[in-house]
């Protein structure tokens, strides 16, 4: 009931369509076979570690020229030149936006890479790679962000509901919310994610990315107003997405690696699968090796002389019976009696 139904050798034998049945063959593609030779959405991940470092190197590339591609937009029109909105890195449907909302959405496919892997691994008992549905989920809620402004929507709503606006204008609410939900959910895939030190690297840059705007929002950065702050704010939420992409990425790496069996075992698990091999060993071939004990050290025979019996009397002998655990038979007991009263005759022979 399971077999593909598309399949010709299964077609041959289990008769799924009648004899007379016309042949399932595309017009313009024949029988497509070429789509099992396909690349799996697994198989974009770059396996080599270079690979990586160069695709995000372009990245934060990309970033430097849209930063700037603004100072010249701003040099430009300090000479009488108008502004160009693609260029404009304070505005929402700039270049730099839209990169960074793409940056996001491929982190958010790279965590949904790393949950369709994570999910198989026989160990994690509490199901830790649950974490990775909502990461990719945080990940789409920020590309969203960037590109739509949603951090200014919600501030203006909690300010209408509330009727305060708190520190900054208002922009408290949606950093408090941003931190309860991205501190929790950012926390566990760091956990998750320690193995990974490439990963785990670029995550903590990310945060400190991220952290270092929230902080300009505030106040409390190195500029006030101008074209630098713009930079600034542009620049390290740039970075801050790419960084994060990045993390995604190095763990998709390592997941993959880890579940193909390619990654270098450390010390401490090579030493547990040597004992557990040698304590559970199964030989289910001839061409497996098995363990054999070496030969033990044959004793030498030790001599000594064999101790000396005394000879017993014939009178303890006869007045030592041995004992037994049976009943006696007639003839036994006939002969006990006899010698019973022989022996009290020579008694008071003796003594008479």
């Amino acid at each position: 009931m399971t077999d593909d139904l598309y399949d010709q050798t299964a077609r041959t034998t289990c008769r799924v369509w009648p004899d007379d049945a016309p042949e399932r063959k595309s017009l313009h593609y024949g029988d497509a076979e070429f789509l099992d030779q396909q690349l799996r959405l697994l198989d974009l991940v770059p396996r080599r570690f270079v690979a990586l470092m160069f695709l995000f190197s372009g990245g934060a590339a990309a970033a430097v020229g849209l930063e700037f591609l603004y100072g010249w937009m701003v040099a430009r029109m300090g000479d009488g030149g108008t502004a160009i909105a693609a260029l404009d890195l304070g505005s929402r449907g700039s270049l730099a936006c839209w990169f960074s909302s793409l940056l996001l959405l491929s982190a958010s496919v790279a965590a949904l890479l790393v949950y369709s892997v994570r999910r198989h691994r026989t160990d994690d008992y509490q199901g830790r790679y649950r974490v990775w549905i909502w990461a990719a989920g945080g990940c789409f809620l920020l590309a969203a962000e960037q590109a739509t402004g949603l951090r200014e929507a919600f501030r203006e709503l909690m300010i209408f509901l509330t009727g305060t606006s708190l520190l900054g204008g208002g922009d408290l609410w949606w950093i408090i919310a941003y931190g309860i939900i991205f501190g929790a959910i950012g926390s566990r895939v760091l956990i998750d994610l320690r193995r990974c030190v490439p990963a785990v690297a670029a995550l903590s840059a990310a945060s400190v990315a991220f952290g270092l705007v929230v902080a300009q929002r505030f106040g409390w950065g190195f500029f006030v107003g101008g074209t630098s702050q713009v930079m600034y704010l542009a620049g390290c939420e740039m970075a801050g997405s790419v960084l994060l992409s990045a993390a995604f990425a190095f763990y998709a790496r390592y997941v993959i690696l880890d579940a193909e069996g390619l990654l270098p075992r450390r010390r401490n698990d090579a030493s547990e699968d040597c004992s557990s091999d040698e304590n559970n060993f199964q030989s289910t071939g001839p061409g497996r090796w098995r363990k054999i004990d070496p030969p033990h050290a044959t004793p030498q025979p030790a001599y000594r002389q064999a101790p000396k019996i005394a000879p017993a009397s014939s009178t303890a002998a006869i007045a030592a019976p041995a004992s037994v655990t049976r009943k006696l038979t007639k003839a036994e007991k006939k002969a006990l009696r006899k010698r019973l009263l022989q022996q009290r005759l020579e008694r008071e022979r003796k003594c008479g």
